[in-house]
């Protein structure tokens, strides 16, 4: 019993040793904030500090993609299902809209609060390469008609 102890010890520290911390894993699945750190060469703390606030932002951000999908569908529906515009179509499209809204203004406070973790130099770089995108939600859209 004692050997089988000490082999179940002895792997258990091995596999600890080998394995990256939980904050380190979820960095390895977040390259954007490797990005975030070489391109606006963040100190430790600046950068322990971006990442805390990314990792923590992140549940809402997928919440907020999840609810846009939904939106979508829900349009899609309707939209294949009608033959005009009726009070249920009309809603869904003002749901979308504010969930779009809910979206950009979360998505704009996250970025304006990592911006603020910098100093003024940093912060104007990231701000110049991130709000763009932030602004454009074509990315987000099942597809943009004008660039077929």
């Amino acid at each position: 019993m004692a050997i089988l102890a000490a082999g179940v010890l002895a792997f258990c520290l091995m596999r600890n040793h080998r394995m990256p911390s939980r904050g380190d894993a979820l960095l390895d699945k977040m390259p954007e904030l490797g990005w975030v750190r070489s391109e606006l060469k963040l100190t430790d703390e600046q950068f322990k500090k971006v990442a805390q606030l990314h990792v923590d932002y992140r549940p809402e951000c997928v919440e907020m993609c999840h609810r846009i999908s939904q939106a979508h569908e829900q349009i899609e529906e309707l939209a294949k299902t009608g033959r005009g515009m009726t009070p249920e179509l009309d809603a869904a499209l003002r749901e979308h809209a504010a969930i779009h809204l809910e979206c950009q203004q979360t998505m704009l406070g996250h970025i304006y609060r990592t911006a603020a973790l910098m100093d003024p130099r940093q912060s104007e770089r990231y701000l110049e390469k991130v709000l763009p995108y932030a602004l454009d939600f074509t990315h987000s859209e099942t597809g943009n008609l004008h660039e077929r």
